[in-house]
C-alpha cells in the first residue's frame, strides 16, 4: 500500500472516532421526570329536598359548582356524595368530551332487603356518589363495607384515573344512628377500617369524601375512637395519610358543614401542593379540593 493509501485511511478513522466522540459528548444528561399535577375536588352535593336539602338549588346549578372549580381551580377529577343522576347527566354535559364518570346509587335495607333510593319518591331517578374523571378512567368498581341491616347504605367506590395512574375512592360513611332498630350502633370504626385496608394496597391514592365524623383532635370530640391506627396522619414522618387541610401534627382542619364542623376530608400518598375549602351556597357542604404532585 503506498504512503497516501495508509494516510487516508488513518485520516478516515479519526473522523469516526471524532464523530463518536462529538456524539457522546453532545448527549443531554439525563432528567428526571417532572411530576405531574393532580387537583381532586370533593362535594357532597346535598342534591335531595328529602333529605333536609330543600331550597340548595337546581341540577344546573349543581352542576355548574363543578364546572366553576374545572374552570378555575384546575379540577380534573371530582369525588361526589348525595347526586342525582340528573345532575350527573347536566355535569358531564358542561364538561364535555374526555371526561368518564362512574355511578354507585344508595340503596335502604329493610332487615337485609335492599333497594336503590330514589331522589323524588315514586320516581326512578337514582340518587348516589360518582367518581368524574378527566383522560380516562380505569377499574371502576364498587367495594363493600360493613353496613346497617336496615337502614340507609352508601356506596364505597374506586376507581383509577389511568392518566396519573392513581386510585381515586369515593367515602360517604354511615352517621351515628343511622340504623333505626339500633340508633346507637355505630358503624363507622369498622367502614374506616375497611376503607384502609383497600387503600393501604394502592401505591398511589387520593381517597376522600363525607366521613360524618369530627376529626380525631377537634376538643370535645366524643368519638375519636372511630379512626383507626395509621389512616389519619399524626404529622410529617408518622404512619397514615396526610389530611388536605391538616397544618403539621394538628387533626384539625377548618369547617366543611354549615353547622360548623369538620366532616369532609381529603388524604393522599402524593405529595400535597395546597388544600382549598370553599363554601357554596347550593349546599350545605363546603367544596374541598386538593392539589397533589403525583409521582
Amino acid at each position: 500500500m503506498s504512503l497516501s493509501g495508509v494516510l487516508k485511511r488513518c485520516a478516515g478513522a479519526l473522523s469516526v472516532l471524532a464523530l463518536a466522540v462529538s456524539a457522546v459528548v453532545a448527549a443531554p444528561p439525563a432528567v428526571a421526570a417532572e411530576p405531574k399535577n393532580l387537583q381532586v375536588m370533593s362535594w357532597n352535593m346535598c342534591d335531595v329536598p328529602r333529605w333536609n336539602c330543600t331550597g340548595t338549588g337546581t341540577s344546573a346549578q349543581k352542576a355548574g359548582v363543578v364546572k366553576y372549580h374545572v374552570d378555575n381551580s384546575y379540577v380534573q377529577a371530582a369525588l361526589l356524595q348525595e347526586v342525582c343522576e340528573n345532575t350527573l347527566a347536566t355535569l358531564m354535559t358542561q364538561l364535555g368530551p374526555g371526561w368518564s364518570r362512574t355511578f354507585h346509587p344508595y340503596q335502604w335495607s329493610q332487615n337485609g332487603a335492599r333497594h336503590d333510593s330514589p331522589c323524588v319518591e315514586g320516581a326512578p331517578e337514582r340518587v348516589g356518589t360518582a367518581i368524574v374523571v378527566k383522560a380516562g378512567m380505569g377499574n371502576a368498581r364498587k367495594i363493600p363495607t360493613t353496613q346497617p341491616w336496615t337502614g340507609l347504605q352508601a356506596p364505597f367506590q374506586c376507581a383509577n384515573a389511568t392518566y396519573w395512574d392513581v386510585e381515586l375512592c369515593n367515602v360517604h360513611a354511615s352517621w351515628l344512628g343511622i340504623n333505626p332498630d339500633h340508633p346507637d350502633w355505630d358503624y363507622r370504626d369498622d367502614q374506616f377500617a375497611e376503607i384502609k385496608t383497600v387503600v393501604d394496597a394502592f401505591p398511589r391514592t387520593v381517597f376522600g369524601g363525607d366521613f360524618n365524623a369530627q376529626a380525631p383532635d377537634v376538643p370535645n370530640n366524643t368519638s375519636p375512637w372511630v379512626w383507626p391506627q395509621g389512616l389519619y396522619s399524626q404529622g410529617p414522618g408518622t404512619p397514615g395519610y396526610q389530611e388536605c387541610d391538616q397544618t403539621g401534627t394538628s387533626r384539625t382542619g377548618r369547617p366543611t358543614h354549615a353547622s360548623g364542623v369538620k366532616i369532609d376530608y381529603l388524604f393522599s400518598t402524593e405529595t400535597r401542593r395546597w388544600c382549598v375549602v370553599a363554601d357554596s351556597a347550593y349546599s350545605d357542604h363546603h367544596v374541598m379540593i386538593e392539589s397533589v404532585a403525583v409521582g
